[in-house]
């Protein structure tokens, strides 16, 4: 079988926006190249099936460059290539791109033909192989939504987890700690790779993953809720958020570009929440809350 490369030249800066669309159009996962050591240029490199959407998928990336540089955000070259590749060539060049990464203090997180032997201290161990689902670790957005998973999580907790990609926040969640975690994705693949992953973790019987497009799709309380989406979605969801999070309860939000960070403080102080912590990797941010109480 053959397959169809896409690759975009861009800047670091725009490098995780751009990711996370490619993985959203189908790709199996996004390779980066650097020009050279600590170089503000990178080439993302993915690799789809050879059918009639490659069109549509480059001119999404297109309008993605374009909206960006209306933002004032530097997208670097915004070169996009189209090269074909057989069977052989492409699963080569794929694995290489894909190591253990240690996150935080305790989580290694690896795919499944690595050996994690040399990686002492790290008890918190997720195996994720690149998928149809986002959520490898490898990217900003997912990497500070588990930093902040690992400093809050005390043991014990029930988790939602909105917009659950590959169910890497959930799987966490519950090697952390917590007692069980409801994954919610809109996404029927999403669901089903999130499923296999919290099985191959042995986590499977104490992660529920279910389809929908918000937290409305279950009633309950919750003692912490992740999102690794998009800001302007999670605005959209922070009123549901304060809802269904308890009294003394913990809300995560990744996926928020460091400008757009004043959008998310000025909504969870709306609804009655507010930033305890909050961490930056590249152009983006993360935010851990919980709610105003009158005695603070």
């Amino acid at each position: 079988m053959r397959w169809i490369q896409i690759s975009v030249e861009t800047s670091r800066e725009a490098e995780d926006a751009v990711s996370n669309l490619l993985m959203e159009v189908g790709s199996d996962g996004v390779q980066t190249e650097d020009e050279h050591l600590n170089s503000s240029k990178v080439k993302l490199i993915a690799y789809f099936p050879p059918d009639d959407t490659v069109g549509e998928r480059v001119s999404r990336i297109s309008g993605l460059l374009k909206d960006m540089r209306e933002l004032k955000i530097n997208v670097g070259e915004g070169k996009i290539s189209i090269k074909n590749l057989d069977d052989t060539e492409w699963s080569e060049q794929w694995k290489e791109f894909f190591k253990p990464l240690p996150i935080g203090e305790r989580i290694l997180v690896y795919p499944s033909w690595e050996s994690v032997g040399d990686f002492p201290g790290r008890d918190i161990r997720i195996q994720i192989d690149p998928g149809m689902a986002f959520g490898t670790g490898g990217h900003s957005t997912t990497l500070l939504a588990l930093e902040l998973l690992e400093g809050s999580l005390q043991g014990g907790e029930k988790i939602a987890d909105v917009g659950t990609g590959s169910g890497i926040l959930s799987i966490a969640a519950v090697k952390l700690g917590a007692r069980e975690a409801v994954a919610i994705d809109v996404d029927e693949k999403a669901t089903v790779i999130a499923r296999e992953n919290s099985r191959k973790n042995g986590v499977g019987d104490r992660i529920h993953v279910m389809r929908g497009d918000s937290i409305r799709v279950i009633e309950d309380k919750y003692d912490t809720i992740v999102s690794n989406i998009y800001t302007k979605v999670i605005l959209s969801m922070i009123p549901d958020f304060g809802a269904c999070l308890r009294s003394d309860g913990s809300l995560i939000l990744s996926g928020i570009l460091e400008i757009e960070l004043p959008k998310i403080e000025a909504e969870l102080q709306n609804n009655g929440l507010a930033i305890l912590e909050t961490r930056f990797d590249e152009e983006w941010a993360a935010v851990l809350a919980n709610r105003v109480t009158s005695d603070r």
